[in-house]
């Protein structure tokens, strides 16, 4: 279908917005869409493999929505992919449409997003603008749900779920579209949402999928196995691919199988490459620690790896090199496949097992494989896309063969049954006034995911979570449900019950606590991310014997909580040494994490420490002040004096010393004495950060 015909739904303006991006003819499975009323007032379900072009599907229809005056709500898992499709959508502001994206500070209603004609947000930014009553979400007349399948996660599964119910509260009439990638159950999903099901298997570019084994390929053929000649290393595979043009993303199970696989690769693939010397120096802006120079030298040289330990700058560096054809291998853990679009001629899966505590290496699932084979082939570039998984001997590779390239994925099964999911959401619910009783809660919840997959109630589990959250003072049961003025307070913050009231009852206790106290107590919640322990980490205890007079709680040695209470003391004494200026790499090496999850980690403190912020506040406790203060500070990883300095951008916690120690306070003075601040920090940095400033 010629994308001319679709000038009286999109106008002709927005048929000049496609050519312009080259797209001149729809995919199949976008004419499809078109020929089952995509542009009608119909809820759908488009289930179709990675880069079938189910984004483009979703576009037309919102631009179409907006055409005719409403308002689109688009909403993704990761803020990464907020942002890759806010940059997409962007386009459509040549006809006049207004995109906005929203991703961060769960407390804020975004009142300027009302202007927008498109949104762009994670779910969970949707939610907590329903929680903040954002006015302008009673104007979402259409919700897509990018990556729906995710339902099946354990972790933000449930928010798609009632994402999905509030909306149809607040506006029944609001249209769905839930775009996913093939699963079994897809129908299932169509059935709850009254939607269209449009399913397919057709790719751009054809997808071969198959096992290799030294010296061969096996791959299935009109339903037999059939063997090829191939080299016998995992080197030779790269090679072959590089030489005819192709670019190589590899999959291993662990972040140190990725580094040094990486590091491996470089004399393979420099052969093929071009050096990236300031692309490698950009890697280094933020963090210089060992873990980035390492990646620094792998970029150079047209190779990198790709985590959850990089900080997002270093992500996206790897990302466009990649998307750009300056690098030409990227070993990445399997986050990746999730996550941004990132295609390669040929991904090789090496990590096919992970591992899992207490159980130890187990097969990933079907899923997972697909989604990581699902990457290979670049559309307009590549003829076709190979998937091999990596086998150390032939009947291992009959074996992975019929488990993995012949597997069905699994099911798409909802989490939302599991105590903290159910807590979470029936306070946001009663605080919304979407429900005020027993059978009105359950009724909204018989409207979601969970309910559809099953015939039993959850009348007994509302019943207890309600009687807990009656007792934490979150809600009043004196005839209908009500939540009271806190309870209002801790659905608003985005935070659990069970966090709520750790930091209510400190705010009772305590006037007074020092900051390493204060960290404690937000390591205590369930929202926040916890170190693991090594075997290594006996120094652990000794540390907490050491601030054992200052911390709110201090189990016994024989309690069953031991274990728990010292993973928690070792995050916050990871983050003690944030505020205290150590060196991120000493901190990296000392807790046997990378750069990324210092982030990460810090990034939740933070958020956990506005909300403690505002608890207190509330309840107008004295420490309000200090909470605040502490808030900045693990912000920025920095002691008093130099809060104001590192707000700055480009100016980080060691680059701020050094300043501050030169005499240069402030923007101001960095004009003043900019001879002094090159020598300090360099000169394409204050360069940098004076561009940002001006």
């Amino acid at each position: 279908m010629d994308v001319g015909e679709l000038e009286p739904f999109i106008s002709k303006f927005g048929v000049d917005v496609l050519r312009k991006r080259g797209i001149n003819e729809l995919y199949p499975p976008q004419k499809e869409a078109v020929e089952k009323g995509i542009f009608s007032d119909r809820n759908f379900v488009i289930a179709i493999p990675t880069a079938s072009g189910k984004t483009l599907i979703a576009e037309l229809a919102m631009v179409h929505e907006t055409i005719k005056g409403g308002k689109c709500l688009y909403t993704v898992p990761l803020k990464a992919l907020a942002s890759e499709k806010f940059k997409e959508f962007k386009k459509w502001e040549e006809i006049g449409l207004r995109v906005a994206v929203s991703t961060g500070d769960y407390e804020s209603k975004d009142d300027w997003l009302g202007e927008a004609d498109i949104i762009v947000t994670t779910s969970e930014k949707a939610d907590s603008l329903i929680r903040n009553q954002a006015g302008w979400i009673r104007n979402i007349s259409m919700l897509v749900i990018d990556e729906a399948h995710l339902i099946d996660s354990a972790r933000r599964g449930a928010v798609i779920e009632i994402l999905v119910a509030k909306l149809r509260k607040i506006n029944p009439s609001a249209r769905i579209i839930a775009l996913s990638a093939t699963i079994p159950n897809a129908d299932e999903i169509a059935e709850w949402l009254g939607a269209e099901l449009l399913t397919s298997e057709w790719r751009p570019v054809p997808l071969y999928e198959g096992v290799f084994y030294p010296g061969k390929v096996l791959r299935i053929n009109d339903g037999r196995v059939t063997e090829i000649k191939a080299g016998k290393s995992l080197e030779s595979l790269v090679k072959e691919t590089l030489s005819d043009g192709g670019q190589v993303l590899i999959f291993e199970s662990t972040r140190r199988y990725t580094e040094s696989l990486a590091e491996k690769l470089i004399p393979v693939v420099r052969e093929y490459s071009d050096e990236n010397p300031e692309l490698s120096e950009d890697i280094l802006l933020e963090n210089d620690g060992e873990m980035s120079n390492k990646l620094a030298r792998c970029v150079r040289f047209g190779t990198a790896f790709h985590h959850a330990g990089l900080l997002g700058y270093q992500r996206e560096i790897v990302e466009e090199g990649f998307k750009k054809g300056k690098i030409k291998v990227v070993t990445a853990t399997p986050t990746l496949a999730a996550g941004v679009n990132l295609p390669a001629r040929r991904v090789i899966i090496k990590g096919i097992r992970r591992y899992e505590s207490g159980i130890g290496n187990v097969f990933i699932n079907v899923s997972e494989y697909k989604q990581m084979a699902g990457r290979a082939g670049r559309p307009g570039l590549d003829s076709h896309g190979e998937a091999l998984i990596i086998s150390k001997t032939k009947n291992e590779a009959l074996e992975l063969i019929k488990r993995f390239v012949m597997g069905e994925p699994e099911k798409v099964i909802s989490k939302l049954g599991s105590e903290n999911h159910l807590r979470f959401h029936t306070l946001s619910i009663i605080a919304e006034e979407i429900a005020n009783s027993e059978d009105e809660i359950e009724n909204f919840f018989s409207s979601t995911f969970f309910a559809h997959q099953n015939e039993f109630t959850m009348k007994w589990e509302i019943k207890r979570i309600l009687l807990q959250l009656v007792k934490w003072d979150f809600v009043n049961a004196d005839g209908s449900l009500v939540a009271t003025e806190i309870g209002k307070l801790v659905s608003k913050l985005y935070i659990d019950p069970l966090t709520g009231f750790i930091f209510k009852e400190a705010g009772k206790r305590f006037s007074e606590l020092t900051d390493m106290a204060i960290l404690h107590l937000i390591c205590r919640t369930p929202d926040m991310e916890l170190l693991y322990l090594r075997k290594s980490d006996d120094w652990i205890e000794d540390e907490a014997g050491f601030f054992r007079e200052e911390l709110t709680y201090f189990p016994s040695y024989y309690s069953a909580e031991y274990d728990w209470f010292l993973k928690e003391f070792k995050t916050a004494l990871m983050l003690y040494d944030w505020i205290n200026e150590r060196d991120e790499d000493i901190i990296c090496g000392k807790y046997g994490i990378a750069p990324g999850d210092v982030r990460r980690i810090v990034e939740t403190a933070e958020w956990l420490l506005h909300a403690l912020t505002r608890m207190f506040e509330f309840m107008e406790n004295p420490m309000t002040t200090r909470t605040a203060r502490l808030e900045e500070r693990v912000k920025h990883g920095v002691k008093e004096d130099l809060v104001e300095l590192v707000k700055l951008k480009w100016v980080g916690r060691k680059r701020a010393r050094k300043l501050l120690n030169a005499g240069i306070k402030n923007i101001e003075d960095l004009h003043e004495k900019r001879n002094i601040a090159e020598r300090l920090i360099g000169r394409r940095i204050v360069e940098k950060i004076l561009e940002d400033t001006s």
